[in-house]
């Protein structure tokens, strides 16, 4: 009796095992899903979802289609909003975050959403973000910028534009000169190469790959400084505000600057999602960033993919979020030029 008690334990242990991998694998057959953006069409998070969303079905269980839906407001803050209060929690609504705005609560600004709850499934590219300068100027290395004043094209007081060279000018002596005005970027490089203003600090490496790489292969710019949380491989020459730092208190600041730029393109679902459809999406996405038709894809459009994962995502938000608030009001002043 005892042995047949253990065999009916050890088949009801194996059924309850198996049994919600395969609801949930059963659940997207027939399905649509809904993939929001929280822009307008055409732009970098709308070409990420787009792609994503031509791959992503197939290597998901039933095989669900995939709708991209744009959601443009507040800078993806409506979208974040739906997402947290309205957006079905079974699944079916999947969404892309800008990568700034799961710190929004702890940079003070209010938000509808609780970045550390939400489900995160993961991340398309892990950006970095660099200064460079014309290359007439006479800076020539990070050090220069404490001697020579660099003027810098931005779109205004919330783009990184300006926030970096705030950040830098407040905690290492850096001599930059924000001018605003530029409200695109295309519009500060052709200033660049007018002479109207030295440089930028605030855009990505692989945006300067994709959209001027001449400016890479004629030498036409420098790079003085990387801003994220580690280096990138092509860029192991050039330093970055981490290692620059000489404090924990300040490795703390340049991290909570540098972590939006680890999120790169990060895609997320409600809160409630059940955790067994929650695993599906997160491994079919890992899936995805490796399936060989979206690399292809990626390739020839010139997006970037570097991918890290939905615990990755949380492990960073969490990390991030133990900050002490007397950092984060150091590192908030630091981002205006004062510290």
């Amino acid at each position: 009796m005892r042995a047949y008690l253990a065999a009916g334990g050890m088949a009801a242990a194996l059924l309850t095992m198996f049994a919600r991998p395969a609801a949930a694998d059963d659940f997207f057959k027939g399905k649509d899903i809904t993939l929001y953006v929280g822009s307008t069409a055409g732009g970098p998070y709308d070409a990420y979802a787009r792609m994503l969303a031509r791959h992503w079905g197939r290597n998901i269980p039933g095989n669900p289609n995939f709708v991209v839906q744009n959601m443009p407001g507040a800078s993806g803050r409506r979208l974040m909003g739906h997402m947290q209060g309205l957006a079905p929690r079974d699944g079916t609504a999947v969404a892309i975050a800008h990568r700034a705005l799961p710190f929004d609560p702890l940079m003070g600004v209010k938000a509808k959403f609780d970045p550390t709850r939400v489900t995160w499934i993961g991340n398309a590219n892990d950006e970095v973000n660099i200064c460079v300068v014309w290359h007439v100027s006479r800076i020539r290395t990070f050090d220069d910028l404490k001697k020579y004043e660099m003027v810098v094209g931005s779109g205004g007081p919330a783009s990184t534009d300006t926030i970096y060279p705030n950040l830098m000018n407040a905690m290492f002596g850096t001599r930059f000169r924000v001018v605003g005005g530029y409200e695109a970027a295309a519009q500060t490089h052709i200033a660049m190469e007018r002479g109207e203003v030295d440089g930028r600090c605030g855009m990505t490496w692989d945006a300067l790959q994709a959209i001027k790489p001449e400016w890479i292969t004629d030498k036409k710019v420098r790079i003085l400084v990387q801003i994220a949380l580690e280096k990138h491989p092509d860029l192991k020459e050039v330093p970055s505000l981490v290692e620059l730092a000489r404090t924990d208190e300040e490795r703390q600041i340049v991290a909570l600057w540098a972590a939006p730029n680890k999120m790169g393109r990060p895609f997320y679902a409600p809160a409630e999602l059940p955790k067994d459809r929650a695993e599906v999406l997160r491994r079919s996405f890992d899936r995805t960033m490796k399936d060989p038709a979206l690399l292809a894809e990626a390739k020839k459009t010139k997006v970037f993919v570097s991918p890290t994962t939905g615990e990755q995502i949380h492990a960073l938000i969490e990390r991030i979020y133990a900050t002490p608030p007397s950092v984060v009001a150091k590192a908030l002043e630091a981002s205006k030029g004062t510290r």
